[in-house]
């Protein structure tokens, strides 16, 4: 995309944007290049980028210097230093330059004194990309630019509700990509976004840099350590396979799509965790490029603040780009899925009601879940789910299959539509959730709640009555919590319960031009709820406006916000790091310099 000035200025200057070759030595290369109206210019071509200035002669005349330098695409380094004389003739240029190529320690190795340049104007202006041009030269992955093809699909994600508009798109090739691009963000004053797969993301990236680690994808699995060591653009997915073939099996949530580094630094909620706690428990070291630009790996015995802190404060403090785990010895569970018809408001209740006491009895080995859905009569949707309420229970047990029946009997008393329960290999775990592959339309929202009693229940289910008003309908996920995931971890982090009975999860389809209507919505439910809210939250579930600074630190105990913000302090005082659930740098009680 590209800025534009007067038509006059245009026809007086070279100000502007133009596609140039370059012709020397028996061969032609192809530039595009940005005159700025300050007098400096920026060039770009498939293998090299260049920044110099330029300088108005006689009307119609100018002269240019530019220092061209090689980026890692090129196969090799070094640099051109370039001077021309050109003139403008309509709508192009043309002119006779010098160009001297020197090798990376300055020895000058070919002289060119007679090159021809020609350049066709495409905008007037500059380049969006003319302050950054430089950012392309130490990078061995690619740099993208608005209107470069595959900028958009760089920049999207899974979550269309978050629209990113970044000033560049550093698709990273290794961990040193990360760190330039990083150094270069910091260096230019412009904030750092960072995205693997996009199910994270609730912030607009706006005007960032933003690095997008979907290409490291380092997998290794150590079967006798019982660890794996993961690059950040792995998907949960990819591991799940690759340990279920040494008989382990990782900490892994709801879907296998879910980018690995998000999870593990959000904290990560199993499908199992109240048998193993957060995912975060089993991190046992990470490798991330801090806002310095330097790559560093933390655990309990390097830098162990900084490890406290980034399992639980996401990107406040970094980059992740790897992180080695352990892994478990489980080939299977006993887990599926329960569905109840939920039209009758009176069975419904009866349904909800009966789970959550059964909930209570259950042994730590026993996940679950239970989800209100209320769906519109629409012809998009399958005959069996037009119109329709569900009550709907999951369930995850580690312990044997015959336990497994038993302890799921109660449930299946109860008269499910549909019954899925059973043995299954531990790599099908996120079938049981059944979340969508593809990105969204979708408003997020969650809350931690206390113990549920009969006026929830009835509160609960007055959401999906198809005999009240429509709207947006509601998918609202309690998953039960307690077990491992209320006890200290082994390796202590940044995330806790704070001794919640249940996380409440609220998906609400947005159609376009609905979203104020659909968070509205949200935001009635939630108020209906107030009284069993403990006013609590956890930090991988911070979406829509749940990401203002006053939210999150809701997701924190007052004890571990404030150790959060000081060592935001210490590693980003500049928050180079905010497109995010921001934590703003304090420093014994004083807000830092931002």
């Amino acid at each position: 995309m590209l800025n534009t000035n007067s038509a006059a200025d245009a026809l007086q200057t070279p100000t502007g944007v133009w596609t140039g070759l370059m012709h020397h030595d028996d061969q032609t290369d192809s530039f595009t290049i940005s005159f700025a109206p300050d007098g400096t210019l920026a060039l770009r071509t498939p293998r090299s980028v260049g920044t110099g200035v330029w300088s108005a002669g006689q009307p119609g005349h100018f002269s240019y210097e530019l220092t061209e330098i090689f980026t890692p695409a090129a196969g090799h380094s070094g640099r051109v230093q370039i001077h021309v004389e050109a003139h403008l003739e309509g709508a192009g240029y043309r002119g006779v330059g010098t160009a001297r190529v020197y090798t990376p320690d300055g020895v000058l190795v070919h002289t060119t004194t007679s090159a021809t340049f020609t350049g066709d104007r495409l905008a007037g202006g500059q380049a969006d990309w003319h302050a950054l041009v430089s950012l392309g030269a130490p990078i061995r992955g690619r740099t993208l630019y608005p209107g470069d093809e595959g900028f958009e699909e760089a920049r999207s994600g899974w979550l269309l509700t978050v629209e990113h508009r970044p000033a560049a798109v550093v698709v990273a090739a290794d961990a040193d990509d990360v760190a330039a691009a990083v150094r270069f963000a910091a260096e230019a004053g412009r904030p750092v976004a960072v995205q693997s797969t996009g199910h994270g993301k609730s912030v607009p990236a706006d005007g960032a840099v933003f690095i997008a680690t979907g290409e490291l994808r380092e997998l290794s699995v150590d079967p006798r350590a019982g660890t794996a060591r993961i690059g950040a653009g792995l998907r949960w997915g990819e591991v799940l396979t690759a340990a279920a073939e040494h008989g382990l099996a990782p900490l892994c949530g709801s879907s296998g799509q879910v980018g690995v580094m998000g999870y593990l630094t959000g904290g990560g909620l199993p499908l199992t965790g109240r048998t193993y706690g957060f995912a975060a428990d089993y991190v046992r070291s990470l490798d991330i490029v801090t806002a310095d630009g330097l790559l560093r790996t933390v655990s309990p015995t390097q830098e162990p603040d900084l490890f406290w802190a980034v399992r639980g404060g996401k990107s406040n403090f970094g980059v992740v780009v790897a992180a080695e785990i352990e892994l478990l010895p489980l080939r299977t569970i006993y887990g599926g899925e329960l569905y109840y018809p939920g039209e009758d408001p009176r069975h419904a209740a009866h349904v909800l009601g009966s789970y959550l006491a059964w909930a209570k009895e259950q042994p730590e080995e026993m996940s679950s879940s239970v989800t209100l859905l209320r769906f519109p009569d629409v012809p998009q949707l399958p005959e069996a789910f037009r119109g329709r309420s569900f009550v709907q229970v999951r369930v995850v047990y580690t312990g044997d299959e015959e336990q497994g029946a038993r302890l799921v009997e109660p449930l299946r008393a109860l008269g499910p539509e549909k019954d899925t329960c059973g043995a299954m290999p531990y790599t099908q775990i996120t079938e049981i959730y059944q979340d969508p592959k593809n990105p969204v339309m979708t408003h997020l929202r969650s809350a931690l709640l206390h113990e549920l009693d009969d006026e929830a229940v009835q509160e609960l289910v007055s959401l999906i009555d198809p005999s009240t008003p429509g709207g947006p309908f509601l998918g609202i996920e309690l998953r039960h919590l307690g077990g491992a995931l209320n006890r200290p971890p082994g390796r202590p982090h940044a995330v806790s319960t704070q001794g919640a009975a249940f996380q409440l999860w609220m998906r609400m389809p947005a159609s376009a031009g609905q979203a104020d209507a659909t968070r509205k919505a949200a935001d009635e439910v939630l108020e209906r709820l107030r009284r069993w809210d403990t006013g609590a939250m956890l930090p991988g579930f911070l979406f829509d406006h749940d990401s203002a600074p006053e939210r999150v630190r809701r997701a924190y105990t007052e004890a571990d916000y404030r150790r959060l913000a000081a060592l935001k302090a210490k590693y980003d005082p500049n928050q180079l790091f905010r497109i995010n659930h921001n934590i703003p740098p304090f420093s014994n009680g004083a807000r830092a310099r931002s």
